[in-house]
């Protein structure tokens, strides 16, 4: 095969023209380490040779210069993860531990881990002539374990009994293949068959082995004796994750990077990928990292270590079946897992809310070691999503309101609605079992400081208790619904229809067949307008003070708008015409003051676009030649549709200019002017609501007319232990930035981050202030802007974690055009 190499941009690495991939061998030609990403793996079994064969072909192809060697056991193989002689371990649970114990705290980054490694479950059984019938009654018993080095066999369940109090009379493990660490699986066989034999009377093993004993899949068992002679003990051991990549933070970025980027681009869908995927054992996708699934794994290992209290038992494993070895069939649809360094801490943390922002935080926190307790007050997590106006929805495409690590099921480009996003929300908290940390209906009345910590005090169903916590998140959203904005109009008792906030515009029949008029220019406000003359409303009228800037969801109708505002280079537009977010690269703001002449008539342009788009070029509800369209879009953000627009043209809908003065009897006063009115829907907004927090800490935050100044949106410098997360930062696609908050605060919290003087902090709190103040409207939530500057406020949360910035790097037309979106920060939140 002859195959012609041209020189890339990243040293040492070489595009393949045939087939358009990568090649890692050349012949008569010594690899050299930096032109390759090379996977260590254990070879427990032939097929795994197979098996990393066909993904080695897949990721040259995807554009990854990958290659792997096999280790005999996993020691070596963490050995050589650890000398740097191999880039990247596929490592079971108990290799995981050891490599970050040998490798100190932040010297592990996890990559990934298939979907059947999460939630690994092990099985406690025992005869049914044992009159075993609860766990505690396994004391005194004969043990059967697999390996004393299978996490799922014996480490975790036999620390489990440990940890009950429960004492057998001996454990007998089945020590066969040590160093794979229980993955050929044939201790566990080999504890079955003991106790068919009657050698012991409980076993301890794997649920997947298990229940492939019950369907015949192992030729040495009698399924029918199997379940005649055995049962499972109510009680199991706690689930832990198996399998995962692991790589030294040490090691280039670049070879990481390509590789999660070719692996999790692999559909099971796509026939080219699915029998590599089906090889491995995926039922569905390969899953982010996360570090929750290793906490019992690590006690477990760290109890074991020092002694052993079993007798190992050498036994001759019976013939399988031909063409198909116990460790084959466990490959085969199996679950072995990932994660990163952890910094174990006994602190806890209570966080008010139950949104986006909070479970973030939850995942966030205890992947650093935190004991994690949120409180949500409604009876379902999911904040504004649980319920809000009829028909309400996320305004930005589904891409861009996504978890990191959690792609939504929705089809690319769609916008979620309502429903659809507090499902998405349910099923994140599922995944990652986050609800366990989550008391809902319950409503936290105050939070108060004492010595080295807090004291929340809550109400459920109607009792009261006080809780200590450590550290204290505020996680209630920007939209809170315990504070609705109503503006306060004389005469109000005169009026004699229903006046309400949008947000409890929930039912189209409210509007049928009456006269509706809309206060606001909000994305709520022009929503209730939409859906109040779908509901067959007599006569729809918005009412806005000014008019304002939609954004069209695609400019010109043809480029989706965040390929212009959330790319590097939209960045750059948005920086060079108003300025450069404090905190980014210095020769951002030399182009800016070189380049704002040029980017005022760039942006004069794109408001000539929108207006045009929207059919909205003159009189008194167009903004043309009014406000400037960055300027306004950090005054009032919205990425519409061309629903309101075509009903105003179609004059189905009413939209006047003016400011509301007074009810009337049958309606609302605009500029003296009586508007009929049977229904008021005010899409005003919300505003901020700090009384949870003692009155001495509400002076220390320095709460000011447009909001809550604090480091990095998150920390106030004056009050420490507290934290704000997702309340007091709004940016386009602020689910990853709440994400991103999250994976910071932990590190702070956790020692891993360095935090400036106070003195640093609060000037940095005054550069942004004063930023901001500068050229935004003046709002109640100007503190909380970063909107259209939200790539370089990720990269400087990223900068302070010592996380490479530039994600879609070592593709530089990407970095430039493409937009930066959620899964751009796949395996930080729980790193």
């Amino acid at each position: 095969m002859f195959v012609r190499h041209v020189p890339w941009h990243v040293p040492g690495r070489y595009l393949a023209l045939r087939r358009g991939g990568f090649s890692t061998w050349h012949f008569g030609r010594l690899p050299r380490k930096e032109d390759h990403v090379l996977m260590g793996a254990v070879s427990y079994d032939p097929a795994i040779s197979s098996i990393w064969e066909k993904m080695k072909d897949y990721l040259n192809s995807a554009g990854c210069p990958f290659d792997f060697v096999l280790f005999s056991n996993y020691e070596r193989q963490v050995a050589a993860l650890l000398a740097g002689e191999i880039d990247l371990a596929w490592n079971g649970p108990v290799a995981h531990v050891l490599a970050q114990q040998h490798a100190g705290p932040g010297g592990v980054i996890s990559l990934g881990m298939r979907d059947v490694d999460c939630d690994f479950i092990s099985l406690c059984v025992a005869r049914k002539d044992a009159n075993v019938a609860s766990v505690g009654e396994v004391t005194g018993k004969i043990v059967a374990t697999g390996a004393s080095d299978s996490p799922q066999a014996h480490l975790v369940p036999l620390f489990w009994l440990d940890e009950l109090g429960v004492k057998p009379a001996e454990v007998r493990a089945f020590d066969m293949d040590l160093g794979k660490h229980g993955d050929t699986a044939v201790g566990e066989v080999s504890a079955l068959e003991a106790l068919l034999e009657g050698q012991a009377q409980v076993g301890l093993l794997s649920k997947m082995m298990w229940m492939r004993g019950l369907q015949g899949q192992l030729p040495s068992i009698d399924a029918k004796q199997l379940e005649e002679t055995l049962e499972v003990i109510p009680e199991s051991p706690p689930l832990f994750d198996h399998c995962q990549f692991d790589v030294l933070a040490s090691n280039p970025a670049w070879k990481r990077e390509s590789f999660c980027d070719a692996l999790f681009k692999m559909d099971i869908r796509n026939p080219k990928h699915e029998e590599v995927m089906r090889l491995e054992g995926i039922q569905d996708s390969w899953m982010p990292p996360r570090q929750e699934g290793y906490a019992v794994v690590q006690k477990a290992f760290a109890s074991f270590q020092p002694k052993r209290h079993y007798s190992t038992v050498a036994r001759t494993h019976r013939p399988g079946r031909p063409g198909m070895s116990t460790a084959t069939a466990m490959s085969r649809g199996g679950g072995l897992g990932l994660g990163g360094s952890r910094h174990v801490s006994s602190s806890r943390v209570g966080v008010v809310g139950g949104g986006v922002a909070g479970l973030q935080v939850i995942r966030s926190l205890r992947a650093k070691g935190f004991e994690v307790k949120a409180f949500e007050q409604d009876a379902k997590i999911g904040g504004v999503w649980r319920e809000n106006y009829v028909n309400f929805g996320v305004q930005v495409p589904k891409q861009l309101y996504e978890f990191p690590d959690f792609p939504s099921k929705l089809p690319w480009g769609q916008y979620p609605t309502g429903q659809e996003t507090q499902h998405y929300v349910e099923d994140y908290a599922e995944h990652f079992k986050l609800l366990d940390s989550v008391e809902t209906n319950t409503k936290v009345l105050s939070v108060k400081p004492q010595e080295d910590g807090w004291v929340f005090t809550t109400s459920k169903d109607g009792t009261a208790k006080e809780e200590s916590f450590d550290y204290c998140v505020i996680a209630t959203g920007l939209y809170s619904k315990t504070k609705q904005f109503l503006p306060k109009l004389p005469s109000q008792e005169l009026f004699q229809g229903q006046a309400l906030h949008s947000t409890d515009f929930q039912d189209p029949a409210m509007a049928e067949g009456k006269r509706v008029v809309v206060v606001g220019n909000g994305k709520s406000a022009v929503d209730c307008a939409v859906e109040a003359f779908n509901a067959k409303a007599s006569h729809v009228t918005m009412v806005s003070r000014r008019p304002h800037w939609p954004t069209p969801r695609k400019i010109a109708n043809v480029i989706p708008f965040q390929y212009i505002f959330l790319s590097r280079l939209g960045q750059a537009l948005v920086t060079g015409h108003r300025g450069a977010l404090p905190g980014a690269p210095k020769h951002m703001s030399y182009w800016h003051q070189l380049g704002w002449p040029l980017m005022a008539g760039a942006f004069t342009v794109v408001e000539m676009l929108f207006a045009l788009q929207f059919r909205n070029m003159s009189g008194s509800t167009s903004p043309l030649f009014k406000c400037d369209v960055v300027s306004d879009f950090y005054g009032a953000a919205q990425v519409l549709d061309y629903s309101f627009r075509d009903l105003v043209s179609a004059g189905k809908v009413d939209w006047k200019i003016g400011n509301p003065e007074a009810y009337s009897k049958h309606g609302l006063l605009v500029n003296g002017q009586e508007l009929p009115a049977d229904l008021i829907v005010y899409g005003t907004g919300f505003e901020k609501d700090y009384s949870v927090l003692s009155e001495d800490v509400r002076s220390k935050l320095g709460i000011e007319a447009d909001g809550l100044y604090l480091y990095r949106h998150t920390l106030p410098p004056r009050v420490p232990r507290l934290a704000f997360v997702g309340s007091e930062v709004a940016t386009i696609s602020n689910i990853s930035s709440y994400g991103l908050q999250s994976a910071w605060l932990g590190k702070v919290w956790s020692n891993q981050v360095e935090l400036p003087s106070t003195e640093k902090m609060e000037k940095e709190i005054q550069e942004m202030k004063c930023w901001k103040r500068s050229w935004m409207p003046n709002t109640a939530a100007r503190a909380s802007l970063v909107l259209l500057h939200q790539t370089h406020f990720h990269d400087i949360l990223l900068k302070d974690m010592g996380i490479q910035h530039l994600r879609k790097m070592p593709n530089v037309l990407a970095e430039v055009f493409m937009p930066y979106q959620p899964q751009d920060y796949n395996g930080i939140v729980a790193e």
